[in-house]
């Protein structure tokens, strides 16, 4: 919720608890809970396959008190362990130089997957990154076609639909990762090959900007990334992961609408990259925070990966079983 919001719900109570003393404590919280955030970070670009997306955020203009400009929040998921951090950049858009200099900082190594966005298929050390693209995208462009009536597009939708189902049917039936990316490879690269030559055929007919030329330019313009999501093994064909991790960070906007100042964006970041590692284990989020900010001050560095949510919920779950009851 917005300061002001709390502020005057616990006015109503008889509690004076101003906005400056909130963004006080959040700063002092932030302070606290910044390494265990940084940890998340390292495990993250430690992962080897991370998706990566951005979402737009209001964020007050300090030059023009009571308007806005549009700040950006970088999601990076770790497929595999399902980690998820989140970046504040002041500078709005999918430039793809901050997080090129977060992969570098890092030293990443591994798979990384993105939407299609310029440049984000470029970046990070050259010769240690395998870029992905989002076959999801792809459907989407050719599902817009045909719904607003192109039947030209029916067919690449319909190519999309059967590679995605090949993948449904190897979860189905729990295939092993060597057996699934052989069936990729027998059943549906043939398919992405047919669909590509097909584009590369009608593109050369098709109205420029229309939803089918948008579909072909992409299924073309993506295709060594597209291709990538089925012949490397241990790829995902999408990037929806990131973007479902994501999307609690944008239903929040709708409640406290806008980040105040620049300065408070990295401390939402930093908070939301905590909440949300907990939300996606079902760890108690309120109960862990309490915990953090109780421990943290007196914690060793060396061993903050014992306080992060995942060995959190475990040692919960430990201390519970152990003071249970025996069974009679």
């Amino acid at each position: 919720q917005p300061f002001n919001r709390m502020e005057k719900k616990l006015e109503r109570s008889g509690v004076r608890f101003p906005r400056a003393t909130q963004v006080s404590l959040m700063q002092q919280m932030n302070k606290m809970v910044r390494p265990a955030a940084e940890a998340i970070k390292a495990d993250v670009m430690k992962s080897g396959y991370i998706q990566l997306d951005p979402t737009p955020v209001p964020l007050c203009d300090p030059a023009r008190p009571g308007r806005t400009v549009e700040s950006t929040v970088w999601g990076y998921r770790a497929v595999g362990q399902d980690l998820v951090w989140y970046q504040f950049e002041s500078e709005r858009g999918k430039s793809p130089d901050h997080p090129d200099r977060e992969l570098k900082a890092a030293n990443f190594k591994g798979k990384l997957q993105v939407d299609g966005a310029n440049g984000l298929n470029q970046i990070g050390v050259a010769d240690q990154v395998i870029a992905l693209g989002c076959m999801a995208h792809g459907r989407r462009y050719a599902h817009e076609a045909v719904v607003n009536g192109d039947e030209n597009a029916s067919v690449y939708l319909e190519v999309y639909n059967k590679i995605f189902k090949i993948d449904r049917i190897a979860k189905r039936f729990k295939f092993s990762e060597d057996k699934r990316h052989e069936w990729r490879l027998r059943y549906s690269l043939p398919l992405f090959e047919l669909m590509v030559a097909m584009a590369e055929e009608e593109i050369k007919e098709a109205m420029p900007d229309t939803l089918l030329w948008q579909c072909l330019h992409y299924l073309i313009e993506q295709q060594p990334y597209l291709g990538r999501c089925l012949t490397t093994p241990g790829a995902e064909l999408t990037n929806n992961g990131v973007e479902r991790a994501l999307r609690p960070l944008k239903t929040g906007v709708k409640n406290w609408q806008w980040i105040g100042h620049p300065n408070a964006g990295p401390r939402l970041a930093n908070l939301f990259t905590l909440v949300e590692n907990c939300r996606r284990i079902g760890a108690n989020v309120e109960a862990y925070l309490t915990d953090l900010v109780t421990r943290l001050p007196g914690h060793p560095v060396k061993k903050i990966a014992e306080l992060l949510p995942v060995a959190w919920k475990r040692a919960q779950e430990k201390a519970k079983s152990a003071a249970a009851p025996p069974a009679a």
